[in-house]
């Protein structure tokens, strides 16, 4: 299972640091995120600066914390008013409170849960970027409670 979680991280939202992508999965420049977002029609605009509530900061079996400000077509933009945020968690019990309190703390937000991930959305077009990122995940290897 340890494996899999940093594969799955991976998988949804880790950006490329300017090297040309690649979607064939045996090449070194091989960008699942690139891949994963590009397939759900989003464009990485860059990584996002939001301060993460300490809410969640410290919310207990938080493993790592992404943010990036995505959009359709960026046209070179480094933000967006739209953003995803990706929470990875070391635990089912930690990725099922973790939710909750994601969800309390950023209440405008679109939230999902993908163990070991809680990914969430926010702006105008969070609903639907949420919606084309989970279409492009793999099935979760557990299923939670929340």
């Amino acid at each position: 299972m340890r494996t899999c979680v940093p594969l799955l991280l991976g998988v949804l939202l880790l950006a490329a640091c300017g090297s040309s992508s690649s979607s064939d999965p045996g090449s070194k420049n091989y960008d699942p995120a690139k891949t994963t977002l590009h397939k759900a029609g989003l464009e990485v605009c860059g990584a996002a600066t939001k301060d993460v509530p300490s809410s969640i900061s410290n919310i207990q079996g938080l493993g790592a914390t992404r943010a990036f400000y995505v959009a359709k077509d960026c046209n070179g933009a480094t933000t967006s008013p739209n953003a995803l945020f990706v929470f990875q968690f070391t635990s089912v019990e930690s990725a099922n409170s973790g939710a909750t309190t994601i969800k309390a703390s950023l209440r405008n937000a679109s939230v999902i849960e993908h163990y070991p991930l809680v990914i969430a959305s926010l702006g105008p077009d969070k609903d639907a970027n949420l919606a084309a990122v989970q279409a492009q995940l793999p099935p979760a290897p557990v299923v939670t409670t929340g």
